[in-house]
């Protein structure tokens, strides 16, 4: 069964790894174009094109697929059996669903109907769900809404940011990929409606759940607003990371790791120094020492900053960030 790999970040570069590794026949892979990726600007492949480029795999970049005439012409030349989409990044047009004979695939990173589109595991942590999972669904032309063939769930807990949750994900999905494709293997001859009911396809429309839409992050979704409630903050960082940030005397300081505060804990309220928490404002410091790190108020309780990185610095602790940002007792960090 020859096979078109899609697909473009880390995520998707472990799959096809797994894919291969498995005995799979990838005969090409497409991928978005080389890019400044890196923290030093520099120009750089995608993750998928570097490890197609280990494995001896050809390789296509297109910067939109749609309108790419010659990228569509060459897929169609190789004589595709499937496509497999993992986190390509386009929407692919009518033209290349309809090329290869036994469909096009996707693995998507939500429990469908809910987070549908760019951003699912980021969406499933900010919105503090209780759950996500991967399924492996037959395209279309809509967003995220063929029918599933496989799916698996996983419990989100509050130790899992985005890096972790990721790479969890990732390994579900392998799973699922490597054993979707050997049951779609056993369906050459069947036309579309046979082999969806040869592989026990339930559309979504059956599926518990309510559609959303997982849209892409926004550069202004990073920047914390302490006015929210402690839960919603700590969500949106373990959701964003390691990227979530405030601004402190106009620098920008990443808050990669971040705890609640428990109000019977003795200490913390020797350290409060009598003032109560209703006294306190949003944003403000409340402490600052080598042991908690930063104390910073919310609009309901404090969060305690574990690990951060000011600006031009490298990630560190909690105090030594206070040190490298000049934060101190009082301040009112935010703006």
């Amino acid at each position: 069964m020859k096979i078109v790999f899609w697909g473009t970040p880390k995520y998707a570069a472990q799959n096809l790894s797994n894919i291969y590794n498995a005995g799979h026949e990838v005969i090409a892979v497409v991928t978005q174009p080389d890019r400044k990726r890196s923290r030093g600007k520099k120009v750089s492949p995608s993750p998928v094109k570097q490890v197609a480029l280990e494995l001896g795999i050809p390789v296509y970049t297109t910067q939109s697929i749609s309108k790419d005439k010659t990228t569509i012409k060459l897929l169609n030349n190789l004589n595709p059996d499937i496509y497999v989409v993992v986190a390509f990044g386009q929407l692919l047009p009518k033209e290349i669903l309809d090329q290869p004979k036994l469909g096009c695939w996707n693995s998507h990173a939500s429990l469908l109907p809910v987070w549908r589109g760019a951003a699912p595991i980021q969406w499933s942590i900010i919105n503090d769900d209780s759950k996500t999972g991967v399924c492996i669904m037959a395209m279309e032309e809509g967003l995220d809404t063929g029918p599933v063939i496989e799916q698996e769930s996983t419990d989100i807990s509050d130790t899992d940011n985005l890096e972790v949750l990721t790479s969890r994900l990732s390994n579900i999905s392998s799973k699922l990929l490597v054993k979707a494709l050997k049951n779609i293997s056993k369906t050459k001859g069947l036309n579309e409606i046979d082999r969806l009911n040869e592989l026990n396809a339930i559309n979504q429309s059956e599926i518990i759940g309510n559609p959303s839409y997982a849209r892409q992050i926004k550069k202004e979704d990073y920047l914390i607003d302490w006015s929210e409630n402690s839960r919603t903050i700590f969500k949106k960082i373990n959701g964003l990371y390691p990227n979530a940030y405030t601004i402190h005397h106009g620098k920008r300081v990443k808050i990669t790791e971040a705890i609640y505060v428990d109000l019977n804990d003795q200490y913390i309220n020797e350290q409060m120094k009598g003032k109560s928490i209703n006294e306190r404002i949003s944003g403000e410091i409340i402490m600052v020492n080598q042991k908690t790190g930063i104390t910073v108020m919310t609009n309901d309780c404090p969060i305690q900053i574990k690990y951060g990185q000011l600006e031009g610095k490298n990630r560190t602790d909690g105090y030594t960030l206070s040190i490298q940002s000049n934060i101190s007792i009082n301040n009112i960090i935010g703006n």
